[in-house]
This record gives structure tokens, C-alpha cells and sequence, in this order.
């Protein structure tokens, strides 16, 4: 049986593990290069994380909760050796989406890969959605994910450079139950990747 370190019942592998699961990747992979996780205080925007570390990237993390944030940002900088700037913000609003990113910009002259980590969503009936909650999956998930990209392109046509941009979201193909907000909003993040990628 494996710890409670090393591998949660509910959440997958623990800190533990993210630090020494095997990976197919060269560990200088990223090496010189700044890489921006969003929700990456815990879940899947950790384990991105984590294993970017692994891979040499220089990192800035953000998300809404300053200490989990940090907690993770500490783990990072024992496994690398490097700076991990934290941000707390939410991604659904435009002006704390600019001010992260200009703080990132500042800290680290650029970004090469974002990526876009960050949303949120409860499942319910599609009937007893209130407009407050969807409109917060639908600010999150794809308001924030917008906000996100353009602010980081926009930087980036700037100082001529190029950039990457990875979005996580849903499968979605066959719909999810009780997640119709959420299904709407990853739609259109996918939507939207495919026509800003031509």
C-alpha cells in the first residue's frame, strides 16, 4: 500500500511521487525557458508543474489560493533548484489576468509556454442552474482562458517573439453529465484554440 505522500486515494500520486514519476521527456528539455501554469496549486496544474520543473523550465505559478500556491512553489524550488514566482489571482478577471502577467514579464523577461490550467466547475442539473453559476463556470473556464491568451500573445507580438500555448480542458465529445456549463465552456476553448492555432 502506497503512503498518503505518495499516492492520494482521490487525486492520483502525491508530492512524492510528481518529483520521481518516470517520464519519456530529456531532463533539460526546457531548460532556459519560463513556462506560466495557471491553477497550479494543486491537481493536474501541479503535476504540470512539477514535471516542467523536472524538465529545466524556470517557473511562475498562479492561481486563487496564496498558500497553496506557495506550498507547491516550495516543492518546486527543492526539486529545481530555481526561482518559482507565485501569483494569487483569479483568471476571470481581465485587470488581475494583466497585472500577473506583467509581473511575470517583469520577473522574467517573457514567457514561452502558458499553460492554461485554471477553471472550475460543479456538477448539477442543467435545470437548476442559477445565472450566477453558470455565468462563473462560463468567466472561468472560458472568459479567463481568453484573457489569458490574448494577454500572453499581445506580449509577445510585442517583443517579436514567438510563444506556446497549451490548453488543458474536458473530453467532451459525448457530453458529461450534470456538466452542461462546463461542456459549453471547454467547447469553446477548444473552438477557439483551433482557430487562433490557423
Amino acid at each position: 500500500m502506497k503512503s498518503a505522500e505518495t499516492q492520494h486515494p482521490k487525486f492520483g500520486p502525491g508530492d512524492e511521487a510528481l518529483a520521481a514519476l518516470p517520464t519519456v521527456y530529456r531532463d533539460d528539455l526546457f531548460a532556459g525557458k519560463v513556462v506560466l501554469v495557471s491553477g497550479a496549486g494543486s491537481g493536474i496544474g501541479k503535476a504540470i508543474a512539477f514535471l516542467f520543473a523536472r524538465l529545466g523550465a524556470t517557473l511562475a505559478i498562479c492561481g486563487r489560493k496564496a498558500d497553496k500556491l506557495e506550498d507547491c512553489a516550495e516543492k518546486l524550488r527543492a526539486l529545481s533548484g530555481r526561482e518559482v514566482l507565485t501569483y494569487p489571482m483569479t483568471i476571470r478577471e481581465p485587470e488581475q489576468v494583466d497585472a500577473m502577467l506583467s509581473a511575470v514579464w517583469e520577473r522574467f523577461g517573457g514567457v514561452d509556454v502558458l499553460v492554461n490550467n485554471a477553471g472550475g466547475q460543479f456538477a448539477a442539473h442543467a435545470m437548476d442552474f442559477s445565472v450566477k453559476g453558470w455565468n462563473a463556470v462560463i468567466d472561468t473556464n472560458l472568459n479567463g482562458s481568453w484573457y489569458m491568451m490574448q494577454g500572453a500573445a499581445k506580449r509577445w507580438v510585442e517583443q517579436g517573439r514567438p510563444g506556446n500555448i497549451v490548453n488543458i480542458t474536458a473530453a467532451i465529445d459525448r457530453g458529461l453529465t450534470g456538466m452542461a456549463h462546463t461542456t459549453a465552456s471547454r467547447a469553446g476553448v477548444i473552438a477557439l484554440s483551433r482557430t487562433l492555432a490557423i
